[in-house]
Parts: structure tokens; sequence; C-alpha cells
């Protein structure tokens, strides 16, 4: 596309001087951009590669990092407050434009089974080897690819992209926009036994799971179906590769929640959470608002809304990191402890 349609389309200022005729055919970091290539500088550690990239265009915060500009700069700068966002926005737009370039996604006869009593949208793609069960309601612009597996009276909203393999348990709802990437299970049984004289009872699962509006999920994700009512996602919420989310768990909006993190079930986790990697929530517990926990973090009680905390068990940030520097320093303590009881002795 042009370089003006971009700017124009970003709702950025530029400073230098380009082409009308100037086109653009992708994004690149600052290393390995081509030509004709836009990136973009998200911070100070960025602004050494500044003077070796070869992109025509570059999003920067202008402002914060104007005093260390090289000189004679060869790029044109597309002013951003936040430029992490503008990158975002600029990848969406070259999606866009990519798949109108070829066509989007072509229809395929056949090669998939659907329920005779589902039915599905308009302009919805379903891939060759994808199994869709009875009773099923999938919505407009969807792509579903090859090897998922959809089960009973399951709902799915507009615009959704399931990737392949994925599988979607009977009585799943998803909705708007949502994004499920390969591998991922939606609505398996939970894990759930009662201990009897003869060894374990399973506890049959009969409730749902549901992802509302513009939920992502990432490769290998695993979400249980509540007991016997729901698990739920909230709208807007992002979870990264390898995580598990047991059942009846209730997670908020706009929540954040990255790799092999793990969360018990009946938790409740409130909006705008963000979870580091490998973070462990036990069961039965709730997670406020606005929380922030950092990764490898145990959270075995209730947090308060707005909390920041760390380690296992967690607690805040702030006195976490300085008992960091004392565990550190525990070998000389020691040390200097039984220097201190030789010399009563």
């Amino acid at each position: 596309m042009l370089l003006k349609d971009l700017v124009s389309k970003l709702s950025l200022n530029t400073i230098g001087v380009f082409s009308e005729s100037l086109s653009v055919s992708g994004i690149g970091s600052l290393q390995t951009a081509k030509e004709n290539d836009v990136s973009f500088a998200a911070g100070h550690k960025y602004a050494k590669q500044l003077s070796e990239t070869k992109a025509c265009a570059v999003i920067m915060d202008y402002e914060s990092l104007k005093s260390e500009l090289p000189p004679n700069i060869k790029f044109v700068i597309l002013d951003s407050k936040n430029p992490y966002l503008s990158f975002a926005e600029a990848t969406q737009i070259f999606k866009a434009a990519s798949d109108e370039e070829t066509g989007g996604h072509e229809d395929f006869e056949g090669g998939y089974f659907i329920g005779k009593t589902s039915v599905k949208g308009k302009n919805t793609v379903i891939f060759p080897g994808v199994i869709i069960g009875e009773a099923c309601s999938i919505g407009d612009n969807c792509r579903i690819m090859s090897n998922a597996v959809i089960g009973r009276n399951v709902t799915i909203g507009n615009n959704v992209i399931i990737y392949p393999n994925v599988t979607v348990y009977d009585n799943s709802k998803i909705g708007n926009g949502c994004i499920i990437h390969a591998g991922s299970v939606v609505g398996s049984d939970g894990f759930g036994f009662a201990r009897g004289k003869a060894g374990y009872v399973k506890i049959i699962h009969s409730g749902y799971a549901e992802l509302e509006d513009d939920v992502e999920i990432g490769a290998n994700v695993t979400i249980d179906r509540g007991a016997v009512d729901f698990t739920r996602i909230g709208a807007g919420t992002k979870i990264d590769n390898l995580v598990q989310i047991a059942h009846n768990v209730i997670i908020g909006r706009n929540c954040v929640i990255a790799a092999q993190t793990g969360i018990a079930g009946s938790s409740e986790v409130g909006d705008n959470v963000t979870m580091g990697g490998q973070v462990g929530i036990a069961g039965h517990i709730s997670i406020g608002n606005n929380v922030m926990i950092a990764a490898q973090s145990g959270v075995s009680g209730n947090v308060k809304d707005g909390e920041i905390i760390s380690g296992s068990p967690a607690f805040s940030i702030k006195e976490w990191r300085n008992s960091v520097v004392l565990f550190k320093k525990l070998p000389e303590l020691f040390k200097k402890i039984k220097e201190i009881s030789k010399t009563k002795d």
C-alpha cells in the first residue's frame, strides 16, 4: 500500500519528506526491515539500531527519542505517543490488505461433516477434515480450519477463527471475534473425583465453557467445562500457549495470562488482571481487578484490587524484592552467626 494511506489509517503525524507514490510492503524489525518496510522503535533500547535500519519509515515517539536520533536519518518518522499500539494497528492493516489482495480464503466443496440440524453463516469457510455436530450455530465470516472438531449444541459467533486440530466440546459458547489457536481444547471435563471404598468415582461434568467476545486463546490451551454450571472467559481476555483453566473458573474482561499458567477450580479473576508465565492460582480464591502477578508466583489466598504480587507463596512485590536480597545474603549471615557463636563459646 502507499505510505500516505497507512499514515492516514493510523492517524499519525509524519516528520520528514517522502514521495506521494512511496509504497510499503510490510513490517520488519529495525535490524531486518527492507527498504520498503515499516519498522518501529518502542523505547530507548532500540535507539542504537536507528542508524543502521533500512526501513523507509519508523513508528516512534519522537519527543521521547529525538535526542538519540542519528544525524541525517534516511527514514520517515511516524510519530506516535504509543508506538507499540500503532505497530499493532499497522499489523492489522497489512493483514487486511493481504487478505483482500489474495481474495481471502477459498471456500471448500465438501471434505468436512456438518450435522443436519446445524447452520453456518454467510462467508464462513470450513476446511477439509472438520467435524461439526448437531444443533450448532456458526456465525458469519468464520474460518474453521482442518481437523477441528466441534461438538453438539455449540454456539459460535461472527468473525471467529478456529485453527487446525482444535476441539470444542458439546454446549460450548464462543463469542464474536474470538481466535482459538491450534491444538487447544474448550469444554473438556474438569478434574473432579470423589474417593470411595473401591477407588475414585468420576464426577460427570454437565456444565459448559464460554468465551465472551474478542477472546484469543493460544496453542494447546485447555479450558474445562463447569461441573454443573459454567467456566467463563471474559471479553477481550488474551491467553498465551499452554495454559490450564479448570472447571468453574471465572476470568474477567481484558485480562492477559502468559504461558504455562494454571488456574485451579472455582477461582474467580477480576478485570484487567495480568499474570506472568508459570503462575499457579489455587482453587476457590478471588483475585481482584487490576492485579499484576509476577512470573512463577504461587497464589494461595485472595488478592485485593490493584495489588502487585510475586513469589511463592505470593505477597507484595516490594516486600518480595527486599526478601530476595536478604535471601541471597543468608550464607553470609549464617557464617557471621557461626563466628559470633564461636566467640561466645
